[in-house]
């Protein structure tokens, strides 16, 4: 176990609570144990097989370093939920409840601001262009110090149709999957990203991902479009979004 997770066990067990906890209900349901039982199984599982497994990408300086201890706590979830009979339907669906509920934490007056935002096509142009261009430039220094790290590009001029785009050229949570399994999991992780999207009222969408077309994910931006229904779960829904 790299030393930064080592030193961080308390605080990232504690994360995973503050998500799953807001599904304690279904968990028990779906296990036949008290929430605390289940919990133990599920950080058990989580410290032993992923934490120590996964790799430094920057630690607390780069946000990637939370994508992908976060989204793996559904990951060490599921694993724990098959041992009681769920399927990867219902552990998809119990993504999305937590991910729903922590995400509705988000004050109404930051919502009503970002979907404003979002939906001027002015300042989506500028403005997010300007912000994710400097995300870029971070993320390329961290990669250059921690390969495996997440790589950005902010499309200049956005993809045709649409009012902002950006790729994730490098995935470090697809890496992982392919590297120890867990493949059957990404495309339910890549569709919490439209949870926080709906929640937002931003209209994403998204036809490339890297870990089924191994090329990049495009994060693409329509304002005043529909927003997409994160579920049933947006790969599933036939309309060739992922």
């Amino acid at each position: 176990m790299h030393e930064y997770y080592a030193q961080n066990k308390d605080k990232l067990k504690r994360g995973m609570d503050t998500y799953l906890s807001l599904i304690a209900r279904e968990l028990e349901a779906d296990s036949g144990q008290p929430y605390a039982t289940v919990f133990e199984e599920m950080w058990s599982f989580y410290e032993q097989n992923l934490l120590e497994r996964f790799p430094y990408i920057g630690g607390d300086s780069v946000s990637g370093t939370g994508n992908l201890t976060g989204a793996y706590y559904f990951v060490a979830m599921g694993e724990v939920l098959k041992r009681y009979g769920a399927s990867m339907e219902t552990i998809g669906r119990r993504m999305v409840q937590s991910y729903e509920r922590y995400t509705a934490k988000i004050p109404a007056f930051a919502r009503k601001l970002a979907a404003r935002a979002v939906n001027s096509p002015r300042l989506a142009r500028t403005l997010f262009t300007r912000a994710f261009q400097k995300k870029d430039r971070k993320n390329a220094a961290n990669a250059a110090l921690n390969p495996g790290s997440f790589e950005t590009q902010t499309m200049v001029p956005p993809e045709e149709g649409y009012d902002f785009s950006y790729h994730n050229l490098v995935c470090p949570l697809a890496r992982f999957a392919r590297a120890h399994g867990y493949e059957e999991y990404m495309p339910y992780l890549c569709n919490l990203d439209y949870v926080m999207f709906d929640m937002l009222g931003v209209p994403l969408y998204r036809e490339h991902t890297c870990f089924e077309d191994g090329d990049y994910c495009d994060f693409k931006v329509k304002c005043g479009a529909k927003v997409l229904a994160p579920w049933p779960p947006v790969f599933t829904q036939g309309e060739g979004y992922k």
